[in-house]
Order: structure tokens, then sequence, then C-alpha cells
């Protein structure tokens, strides 16, 4: 389940998979998403289209189909092996690429393991009280946040999701 890949860890015979998952954001510091200050995390893909989305970007997977290379004025999107390639370094977040997209879909995500988010938290940790996770649908990442959420923990954070209630946990 979920639009993360589980790969073997090289080198190690019988290793546990790793899951990652597509990213879109992390709000390092939020007020909005929950109790007390939060780091917010924003993954892509959504099972629902509702008309009201806060968060419309997304909703949709990139489809790899190229119309957001064109369109982006910055030269932060590149065609690589088939996929747009995003480089956040050169993007200014003008949102240009996703005004163009026929899918409405950002290219501007980052597939990422529970290990690599857990870091991002750690960073914040002095400052926040726990993580909330969104989307898109945060429970299409059912396994990874099955991986994720027990590192926040481990951490002294508290852990909430912001669900449609679409899918059974």
């Amino acid at each position: 389940m979920g639009r993360g890949e589980e790969r073997a860890r090289a080198g190690t015979e019988g290793a546990l998979a790793v899951r990652s998952a597509l990213v879109n954001k992390i709000i390092d510091v939020s007020c909005v998403d929950g109790p007390g200050n939060r780091t917010a995390i924003f993954f892509q893909g959504c099972n629902f289209r509702c008309e009201y989305c806060h968060n419309p970007e997304t909703i949709e997977v990139c489809r790899h189909c190229g119309v957001c290379v064109s369109g982006c004025p910055a030269g932060a999107l590149s065609m690589a092996g088939g996929k747009v390639a995003w480089d956040e370094g050169k993007c200014v977040a003008c949102d240009r690429c996703i005004e163009v997209c026929p899918y409405s879909a950002s290219p501007r995500v980052k597939e990422m393991t529970a290990e690599q988010v857990a870091r991002r938290i750690e960073a914040n940790r002095p400052f926040i009280r726990g993580v909330t996770v969104s989307g898109g649908e945060c429970s299409l990442q059912r396994d990874f946040l099955l991986e994720l959420f027990p590192l926040v923990r481990e951490m002294g954070l508290t852990t909430l999701m912001d669900s449609n209630g679409g899918l059974p946990l």
C-alpha cells in the first residue's frame, strides 16, 4: 500500500525493506497543524479529488510528461532518464510548474525514507511538541508511517495524522 517503494538495503542478505514516500514539503515549525509548534509533513498523492482541497497540488502524482520543464522560468526542472528532475537550489517556488501541468501535480517532491525524515525532524526538536502528517492523503503512506512514527515517538514527540478517513488503517 502507498506510493512509496520498498527496496532491500544494499549489501545485506535478508535485510528489512526500506520504505520511501513522496514528500511534497516539510514545514519545520508550524503553529497551525495541531497543538503547539509542530513539524508538518505533506505527502504527494490523494485518493479523493475534493473541490475545496487546501493543498490541491498534492492530489496527483507527477506523471513525468515534461510539460512543466519548459514552463519553469528559473530552469529548476529538467528531464533525466524519462523523469522530471527538480533542482531545489534553482527553484524560486513560483508554482508555474503546477499552473502549466495538465494534471495540476507538483514536480517539486522528494522521495525520502523514514530515517531521512526523522533526521529533519530531529533538527527541529528543541522548537516543536510533535509532528503532523498530511497531504495529499497521508494514510496512502501507511507502511511508511509505521516506520516513521516510532522514530518520532522515541524523540519524545507526539504524532498526528490529518487524514480524509477514506482508507482503513
